[in-house]
């Protein structure tokens, strides 16, 4: 097992505490610069235990991964694959951990499409505060190849890794199709959640709840167009996983906007506004949210 992960945020320490439980010197984590000096002083706490990782500068090559797990945030996407070159080999499996639908094609473009197999994390409640990530859920991470055959030994070789570090996992019979509907369900639940200041409980409240459903019905319409066809059934079935969660648990995004950091507003509204516009379908939910999330950006950021 060598497996390294990118992105040392919620949803990536999460899964590196648990490949560190099954085998310290088989997980490695990737940081560079006043990162690194902070994880080597300090560590970082899941869950209320220490963890010191193995460390990976930023832009020393290595020994080629079998595994990657890719869990930066969007805007942080392009500084990974600099940071990533060193590390991917021939045989190299990368899982991209991000929001939106676009960053497989990135790292397929960077190290090869035979390389990556689309992937989401559903139901995690993970947040971070500092070095400290706690989560009461770590939800399970759906992933597969392009092809969706169940036997490609890539996805053999995934699973029987995730299935020996205690990672819950699903292999769908439709991976594309999965990946829109989680969009569907970040544009609708992400966006409202950090620009009403919403925990999950709050989706429960009709306004809250309704909202929701306005920005994620644009993606059932757009998906159509793109060869994946949601449907209403689509943006119902989202509710029971978020009643499922930590009621005063919050989205990534609720999380930056509360920390005044950057968020992933391009990859939501502002892929869904220009999809609409290449449709000819209208978006005006997603294109409000979209200017409201720039406006407390612009705020925090004055």
């Amino acid at each position: 097992m060598n497996v390294v992960v990118c992105g040392a945020g919620a949803v990536g320490s999460a899964h590196a505490a648990r490949f560190h439980d099954l085998d310290p010197a088989g997980v490695a984590v990737l940081a560079g610069g006043e990162r690194l000096a902070r994880y080597r002083r300090d560590g970082i706490t899941v869950n209320g235990r220490r963890h010191d990782f193995r460390l990976l500068p930023a832009g020393e090559a290595g020994p080629p991964a079998d595994l990657v797990l890719v869990a930066v945030k969007q805007h942080h996407l392009d500084a990974a694959v600099a940071d990533l070159r060193g590390h991917v080999g021939p045989r190299t499996i990368l899982l991209s951990l991000l929001n939106g639908i676009s960053s497989e094609g990135i790292l397929a473009r960077a190290f090869g499409a035979e390389k990556v197999l689309p992937a989401f994390v559903l139901g995690t409640d993970a947040v971070r505060e500092g070095q400290s990530i706690r989560y009461s859920s770590i939800g399970r991470i759906v992933f597969g190849a392009p092809s969706n055959d169940p036997s490609d030994p890539r996805v053999a070789a995934v699973r029987e890794l995730l299935g020996r570090a205690g990672i819950p996992h699903v292999v769908p019979s439709d991976i594309l199709r999965e990946q829109w509907w989680k969009f569907m369900l970040n544009v609708g639940v992400n966006q409202v959640s950090a620009v009403l200041r919403a925990p999950y409980g709050a989706f429960a409240l009709p306004e809250v709840g309704d909202l929701a459903r306005a920005a994620m019905r644009e993606v059932v319409a757009l998906s159509g167009r793109e060869g994946v066809a949601l449907g209403e059934e689509d943006v119902e079935r989202c509710f029971p996983v978020l009643a499922s969660l930590a009621p005063d648990g919050k989205t990534s995004m609720l999380q930056d906007v509360e920390a005044g950091r950057k968020t992933e507003v391009e990859i939501f509204a502002g892929t869904v506004v220009a999809l609409g516009l290449e449709h000819g379908i209208p978006t005006p939910v997603n294109a409000l949210l979209g200017r409201l999330l720039a406006a407390l950006e612009r705020m925090a950021a004055a």
